[in-house]
């Protein structure tokens, strides 16, 4: 969904490399759910938030690994972009966690090999990354059905062109931001979702099968200007 938002704005918002942003873009929060690796049920036997999941730094390191060594077999552009994603995310656990500290440092230095390969500055790259940021925290909203009603207004975060975007649900309800940065008056995307009918389950494998085997549903968004 965040590839799908991010498509839709103004082409002046797009870098000489869009295809390979969009790339990175749809791809940085991929490889996370891994039922061999980790168990994602609480006490309760209810799925856990991952919101509120607490990862180790073990646990981080292990993902942000495996996401970057996915991105380094298709481009060095890609591989920069998930770079300085990782680097976003986590910088605020570096000042408190010695480990992170020293893997962010690591991939600083790897940023900056990127960087130079591609002719860029950091503030090129920053820029570029500012459309991630905008549509992948536009289709968290979205997901969690947390856009507000009547005319009401949520902020979606300040980001390209270090504009602050808010989002809205129209009384028609199709979907509001503001600024418009889009190309049409609007537009349609839409999501694949699965609907579990229990709450609880008895064990990580019995989660993973009853996942796996619920059919496919969709749900549609429409944004207007």
């Amino acid at each position: 969904m965040a590839g799908k938002i991010a498509n839709e704005v103004q082409d002046k918002y797009k870098n000489k490399n869009w295809v390979a942003t969009l790339a990175a873009i749809i791809e940085h929060d991929d490889r996370q759910l891994d039922f061999n690796e980790k168990n994602y049920l609480t006490k309760t036997g209810a799925p856990k938030d991952f919101l509120l999941e607490n990862r180790t730094v073990s646990e981080i390191i292990k993902r942000s690994k495996r996401l970057l060594e996915q991105a380094e077999k298709k481009s060095t552009w890609i591989s920069m972009l998930i770079v300085h994603h990782l680097i976003f995310i986590y910088k605020e656990m570096a000042s408190e966690k010695k480990t992170i500290r020293d893997f962010l440092g690591k991939l600083d230095k790897k940023e900056q090999q990127y960087i130079k390969s591609q002719n860029l500055t950091r503030d090129e790259v920053d820029s570029i990354y500012q459309i991630m940021v905008f549509a992948d925290r536009c289709s968290l909203i979205l997901c969690q059905a947390a856009v507000p009603n009547k005319n009401r207004m949520l902020e979606v975060n300040t980001s390209i062109n270090d504009q602050t975007f808010w989002i809205s649900e129209k009384p028609t309800t199709n979907i509001r931001i503001e600024p418009w940065i889009f190309r049409s008056k609007h537009f349609t995307i839409s999501a694949e979702y699965k609907l579990i009918e229990k709450n609880s389950f008895s064990s990580n494998e019995e989660f993973q099968r009853l996942l796996s085997e619920s059919p496919v549903r969709f749900k549609t968004w429409t944004f207007s200007k």
